[in-house]
């Protein structure tokens, strides 16, 4: 219900922003309305389909791993391919009963026109086979026994990692003519738009492929086939290694792997023991900043995060410098790069936030703490420093990405290099500027912080209502989504059209906040005809944003400890 009421909300507010609402609106212009809302439709219901299916896929797994329900269907008469294909189809129901249940909305859609019949049969075979493949990677970690929340977050970050990069990298780099490239059978929304947007982005002439091979000219050809023959193929490898090897595997679990002294146990499954560390301050601040990643991958993936985004940003300004980018695809490149890099940070925070009670509850620890000194105010408030500390090397990602580009923008002005001066056409003709501005990093800082803190305390206000992690990840997503979504849409119109006031309430999202600081000469109202008010208003603006998220984090936290006690006893049944 949720899920549909979502898509005709979606559609409702599109009709109204193309116009399609309108008594005096022609059938030409209400068929490019009603085309444009099933291309965007589409779209979004792949993405959602990408980020939603492996939570509900995590929550089967998660189930088993606590009932220990996988090794007991190994005891059952069942094969391992009964076994492993009732898995995944009992998976993938809810998925494609969600998919069904946008098919009517889908058929209304039709009655606008311009949509031929068989572009919904690819837009929803394009969802079910991303469904389809995310549900055999599910599987194969249960298989596995490593298929535990975190390595589906980890696998739902890289999806969204990988969906916007090699999106970022078609349209960038690859794509010089509208043709499709060689990353388009491998990406369903690159998918989606040569097979719905086939005016634009279509596949190369037969001629221009006849030198090629057959695979060469099915793959370069046919995208929607390229890209259902490799999800079907990669099912049926991932489907039967699973057959083959699942009761193999699960009898070789205790048997000392060294993958398994990488991940913290010894050779006989046990924790390992550490010497005892000095606790400095607040406890729950220091066991959250400092247990948490503490181990090999962790620490390789956090130190990674920001090694290859500063690499990344370095690279891609050497090319910029030399002139093999264009300043316009040069700052699309960074805001993407500075847009993914948010997400993760955001969504590694929501994860770990909402897992910070939970999973204690879970597993008891919570229990445990609540026969200590520690109070509440002890315990939540160290929860949001230890979180919050845990997450600077993540959050020193963007604002170094910013700095790097703010600091070749000062050096390049000093010895007067070409490229740090460019032109923006505006009113009136160009306006010649700065790359970016010198002080750009540290209110992307201001706003940035803050905002991390308040997607933290939402986790955690959720965390302490879930019984169970996955509980509290799905209705926290949601509300930073729509909350990021609501205000970005609003502030963003605003910035562009009332001066003073809209970057200010542009700045309480940062994703388009982040659009406006580098690039305020067309972004925000005004600010391209008196520069130095305009720099005032933007510092103005990070101010007022982070006392706002600050004071909403305080007055949530207050509202957390005063009903901790109630709400933890009422959760464990004593209440």
């Amino acid at each position: 219900m949720v899920y549909l009421g979502g898509l005709v909300a979606l559609v409702s507010f599109g009709l109204l922003a193309r116009g399609g609402l309108n008594p005096s609106i022609s059938l030409s212009e209400l068929a490019k309305a009603g085309t444009y809302l099933f291309w965007f439709v589409s779209n979004v219901q792949v993405l959602l389909i990408c980020l939603l299916a492996p939570l509900f896929m995590a929550g089967a797994i998660a189930q088993e791993q606590a009932g220990k329900t996988y090794e007991i269907l190994l005891t059952t008469p069942l094969t391992n391919l009964q076994i492993v294909l009732g898995s995944l189809l009992g998976r993938l129901f809810f998925v494609l009963v969600l998919l069904s249940s946008g098919l009517p909305l889908f058929a209304v859609l039709l009655i606008f026109g311009g949509v031929p019949v068989s572009s919904v049969f690819v837009a929803f075979a394009v969802a079910a086979l991303v469904a389809l493949l995310v549900g055999c990677v599910a599987v194969t970690l249960a298989v596995l026994q490593t298929g535990g929340r975190k390595a589906v977050f980890i696998f739902v970050v890289a999806i969204a990692g990988y969906l916007v990069a090699a999106y970022v990298v078609d349209t960038q780099l690859l794509r010089v003519a509208p043709t499709t490239t060689w990353l388009t059978p491998l990406h369903p929304l690159l998918v989606l738009e040569a097979s719905l947007n086939s005016a634009n982005y279509r596949p190369p002439a037969p001629e221009a492929l006849a030198s090629r091979s057959a695979l060469v000219r099915f793959y370069l050809g046919q995208p929607f086939a390229a890209f259902a023959t490799l999800s079907g193929l990669l099912s049926f490898a991932m489907i039967s290694w699973s057959t083959l090897f699942a009761r193999g595997i699960v009898q070789s679990a205790g048997s000392g792997a060294v993958w398994r002294r990488w991940i913290g146990l010894d050779a006989s499954g046990k924790e390992r023991r550490h010497p005892p560390r000095n606790v400095r301050g607040n406890p729950i601040a220091w066991r959250e900043a400092h247990t948490r990643g503490n181990r090999t991958g962790g620490i390789i993936a956090r130190w990674g995060f920001l090694v290859l985004t500063t690499a990344a940003t370095v690279i891609a300004l050497a090319m910029y410098h030399v002139g093999q980018i264009r300043p316009a695809t040069f700052r699309t490149t960074i805001t993407t790069m500075l847009l993914l890099e948010m997400a993760v940070i955001v969504m590694v925070g929501v994860y770990m936030s909402a897992g910070s009670v939970s999973g204690e509850r879970e597993d008891g620890t919570l229990d445990l703490i609540l026969t200590t000194p520690v109070t509440p105010q002890q315990y939540i408030w160290g929860k949001l420093r230890g979180l919050v500390r845990f997450l600077t090397l993540l959050l020193a990602a963007p604002i170094m990405t910013m700095a790097i580009v703010a600091a070749y923008t000062i050096v390049g002005v000093i010895l007067q290099w070409p490229r740090a001066m460019i032109s923006d056409p505006i009113i009136g003709g160009n306006l010649r500027h700065m790359l970016i501005l010198p002080e750009s990093p540290l209110l992307l800082a201001l706003i940035l912080v803050p905002f991390v803190a308040l997607c933290v305390m939402v986790g955690m206000t959720w965390s302490l209502k879930s019984k169970g992690v996955l509980g509290a990840v799905v209705p926290v997503i949601a509300i930073i989504g729509t909350l990021s979504m609501v205000l970005g849409m609003c502030g963003f119109q605003m910035a562009g059209n009332v001066p003073f006031l809209g970057p200010i309430v542009n700045a309480f999202s940062p994703a388009t906040s982040l659009i406006m600081l580098i690039n305020p000469w067309v972004y925000a109202k005004g600010f391209a005809e008196e520069m130095g008010p305009g720099r005032l208003t933007l510092v103005l603006a990070a101010l007022v944003a982070a006392a706002g998220y600050s004071f909403v984090v305080y007055t949530m936290l207050r509202g957390m400890v005063k009903g901790f006690d109630h709400t933890v006893r009422r959760l464990s049944g004593t209440g």
